[in-house]
């Protein structure tokens, strides 16, 4: 096992980042669903969203 570990030490690299990219999608995923409930709840009262959340979920 000692052995696996130094020949492979630098794949701890890639794997963090596959680990810190998938977090950060499902993060941003998260955030995007959050705006649109909010857009939803807008519609919902008739109100115009403000142009901050339309322009959160255009830049994206």
């Amino acid at each position: 096992m000692q052995d696996l570990f130094r020949s492979f030490w630098w794949m701890v690299f890639p794997l963090s980042w596959f680990v810190f990219d998938g977090y950060h999608r499902w993060l941003a995923d998260r955030a995007r669903r959050d705006a649109v409930e909010l857009l939803k709840t807008y519609a919902k009262s008739g109100r115009e969203p403000p142009a901050e959340l339309l322009a959160r979920l255009d830049a994206r």
